[in-house]
């Protein structure tokens, strides 16, 4: 069912991708770009594949439990009749037709004029008589051997190893599950990183294209005041050389956005003929995050942890089915064969029976795997210790990083208020013939500096956030907070 929803949602975005194909630019939020990475990126589909490998394994090792029917036949020609060598028989024959005459003249010999005859004499006789005669050999008249049989199996005990394989099939499953989550995840927080950096360049392209538009003003202002013989000639200059400096950053950050615009393309994977703009903007938002809370999340839900927990049970499985090879495998067996009547020696239609194996020796081969089985359970005990430090670590420190940023933000709220204002009273001053030049020009460039390094601060605390959530396993918490 979960396959299906993916192959619809998939043909739908085609189907929307086809209608802005035509030089059209198309407005995505995050919601529709995160979509839009889980349906198109390979790495998503390579994992996806490898979930449906591990559900097919998982199908087939529950096969072992039932029973195993084959259909053998066969088809065999000799050169020549088979020919049994009856001189590596004869003393055994000799012996019989002994045994056989000396019970025979026992029986019947009073009957016959042997009553005289003891079975010793009969045997002994029989037997040096037989033993001068040559040996011949018994010709097998048939030379084209048709064979054919149904043959059953059917498991009954096999030291454990049937489920313990079981286990270890379904603990791959889930790994493998697992795993495309964590992929998921990271595609997930790398869109989120390349989505901010298209917001944040989107707001600081207007904080400089306002700069600019400003330093623009104030140099036709400063040359109507030149032409007035109000102001000197220098101050052009400057007010030139603040312009030139303005449309400077606002290229250089134009360029970014180029970059920002292709790295986000490619993680949705979408291809150059589809146009798009992003359509959310940074907007501060106070979000309460608790230590204790976001730490137990992470021990729930990480995928690294999940995965060890998963490998610990393959672990534990894989040492039972080295276990499984110092017990008796016990199974049933069946045979029906056919053609019985054209074979050599024919034999019974139907054979069924109980067989049991037990190795006894093999150059301590199996104590030596059962012994690497023991210390992997021993190795994935310890790996989960660590990752458990490394997660209180990693979840510890992004959420301290979210908290200084979060401060940082919130300090440059006035500062980049007292700029704003300090700009207006400096260019009011100069409109009105009070103020100097040099302190409109320095007070746009203080004012676009402290609009900046807010957006920044705005920027690296989303940013610390997401990374904290991806922390946890829980990437997608932060998308109705950026869409809002």
């Amino acid at each position: 069912m979960e396959t299906s929803s993916k192959i619809f949602m998939t043909l739908v975005s085609l189907v929307l991708f086809t209608l802005f194909a035509k030089g059209q630019e198309r407005e995505i939020n995050i919601s529709d770009a995160l979509e839009l990475s889980y349906n198109n990126n390979e790495k998503i589909k390579r994992y996806s594949e490898r979930v449906q490998q591990k559900i097919y394994e998982n199908k087939a090792a529950k096969g072992n439990f039932l029973p195993s029917i084959n259909l053998l036949g066969g088809f065999t020609y000799l050169s020549e009749n088979m020919e049994v060598n009856t001189s590596q028989l004869k003393s055994s024959l000799d012996d019989l037709g002994g045994r056989y005459g000396a019970a025979f003249v026992d029986a019947y010999g009073d009957q016959i004029g042997l009553d005289g005859i003891t079975s010793e004499t009969a045997y002994s006789t029989i037997v040096n008589s037989l033993g001068q005669l040559p040996s011949y050999n018994v010709i097998i008249d048939n030379q084209q051997i048709p064979t054919a049989a149904i043959t059953a199996t059917q498991p009954i005990f096999m030291g454990g190893k049937i489920i313990a394989s079981n286990k270890y099939a379904k603990a791959e499953l889930q790994s493998a599950n697992i795993e495309l989550r964590q992929i998921k995840d990271g595609i997930a927080n790398e869109l989120i990183e390349r989505y901010l950096d298209v917001m944040l360049l989107n707001q600081v392209i207007k904080t400089r294209q306002q700069a600019y538009d400003g330093m623009v003003k104030h140099k036709e202002q400063a040359a109507r005041a030149i032409q007035l013989e109000i102001l000197p000639k220098h101050v052009l200059l400057r007010a030139k050389v603040a312009v030139a400096n303005a449309e400077k950053d606002l290229n250089n950050d134009q360029n970014k956005m180029q970059l920002a615009e292709m790295a986000l393309r490619s993680t949705m994977n979408l291809p150059d003929s589809i146009q798009f703009r992003v359509m959310d903007s940074i907007t501060y938002q106070n979000i309460y995050l608790d230590f204790d809370m976001l730490l137990n999340t992470a021990y729930a839900q990480q995928p690294i942890l999940e995965l060890i927990d998963q490998k610990e049970i393959m672990a534990k499985q894989a040492h039972k089915i080295e276990k499984s090879k110092f017990m008796p495998n016990i199974a049933a067996f069946g045979t029906y064969t056919m053609f019985r009547d054209q074979l050599p020696i024919i034999p019974p239609k139907f054979i069924v029976g109980v067989q049991a194996q037990l190795n006894i020796f093999n150059g301590f081969k199996d104590l030596n795997k059962l012994k690497v089985s023991k210390h992997l359970q021993n190795e994935v005990k310890n790996a989960k210790k660590y990752a458990t430090q490394q997660i209180h670590l990693l979840v510890k420190s992004n959420y301290t990083n979210a908290l200084n940023q979060q401060k940082l933000y919130n300090s440059h709220i006035v500062t980049v208020d007292l700029a704003k204002e300090n700009l207006r009273i400096n260019t009011r001053r100069f409109e009105e013939g009070l103020g100097k030049s040099i302190d409109v020009i320095d007070a746009s460039l203080l004012y676009e500096k402290s609009k900046v390094d807010q957006l920044v601060a705005l920027d690296g605390y989303y940013r610390a956030i997401a990374n904290l959530y991806t922390t946890i396993g829980e990437p997608e918490k932060i998308i109705p907070i950026i869409g809002k």
